[in-house]
């Protein structure tokens, strides 16, 4: 991988798929997030506005009190940004992760975290919360630790495997900023969205087989059952080519071969013309997907993000597989 982007997508990989089998368990703990919150009325503005401090128990199975409404935030992965900026509190963000590109402002903020943890750049800009998140929080336990013992209050997000699993991202995070009423009606809306995918896919009457390459050769990766990505493909009424295995799976060329997918997705952003590197390995060139130039490279950002855009996502794939349904 030949730059930075690539480096630390990899960097998350390795630990999606250390962590992917154990997290849907891990993520249990967030449910308990459910309980409302008070809330208070400013008589001269008619808003509501929640009332801290508030306790939450985070991805880590710790109770985090947060005393007041963060007015600076430092988020440590993208879908923990782009979740704040959906629910309005984009301004508050002070810090992100070297991989943050959405909205475009996210880009311009302060640079805290990449293949390391800058505890001491954190420090500098004097956070009220800092988002980490449940993918790397035990590779930065050291950093996050000394985080929480410069005072800094520290909230692990779960990492989502699911759709249910965006959701409770989307209410922790809600909870934690002070947007409850908003992180309930932006995942209304979007399982509103979502279901009226499925709706349409519904349609399908001849199902296509589908390979999602999430690393490419020689050290090719895909992804089974129990990932967000199973789940896209199952919305809209796509069977995921290793759906009887789980989590991120190592996989051979001669067993794609046998596979024999119909379509072929690659995520791989960072490999130049990704979709014609597929197209043009030897040992590939009879199976159905290469033939028949169904091969398709989508945004890796939308489908491996669990946060607002998910949709996007769904779509995206939607119309990659089943453009005559969905659209080119």
């Amino acid at each position: 991988m030949k730059n930075l982007y690539g480096l630390f997508a990899a960097f998350l990989l390795v630990f999606g798929l250390l962590a992917a089998c154990g997290n849907e368990g891990n993520n249990k703990n967030t449910d308990t997030n459910k309980q409302p919150v008070s809330e208070q009325t400013d008589e001269n503005t008619n808003k509501t506005e929640e009332a801290f401090p508030v306790t939450i128990k985070d991805a880590s199975d710790t109770d985090v009190i947060i005393e007041k409404k963060p007015e600076k935030i430092v988020s440590l992965i993208p879908s923990n940004t782009e979740i704040v900026y959906a629910l309005g509190e984009g301004d508050a963000i002070v810090g992100v992760s070297e991989l943050d590109n959405y909205p475009e402002e996210a880009a311009t903020k302060e640079k805290v975290a990449g293949m390391e943890l800058n505890v001491e750049k954190i420090l500098s800009l004097n956070p009220d919360l800092v988002l980490a998140h449940g993918s790397v929080a035990s590779y930065w336990e050291a950093g996050l630790k000394q985080l929480k013992d410069s005072g800094v209050t520290v909230l692990v997000v779960n990492e989502a495997q699911s759709f249910e699993g965006v959701y409770t991202s989307t209410e922790m995070i809600g909870k934690a900023i002070g947007k409850t009423a908003e992180a309930e009606q932006l995942n209304q809306d979007l399982k509103s969205k979502l279901d009226d995918i499925q709706k349409k896919a519904a349609s399908i009457s001849e199902q296509k087989t589908v390979f999602v390459e999430v690393s490419p050769a020689p050290e090719i990766y895909t992804t089974g059952k129990n990932t967000f990505m199973n789940e896209m493909l199952e919305l809209i009424n796509a069977k995921n080519a290793v759906s009887d295995q789980e989590g991120w799976i190592p996989i051979n060329e001669e067993a794609v071969v046998e596979i024999n997918p119909d379509t072929i997705i690659t995520t791989v952003g960072y490999v130049e013309n990704a979709a014609d590197e597929i197209k043009g390995r030897a040992a590939w060139k009879d199976i159905a997907a290469v033939k028949e130039n169904q091969v398709y490279l989508v945004n890796e950002d939308l489908v491996s993000r669990p946060g607002p855009r998910i949709v996007e996502g769904v779509e995206e794939l939607a119309k990659a597989i089943y453009p005559d349904v969905f659209g080119k």
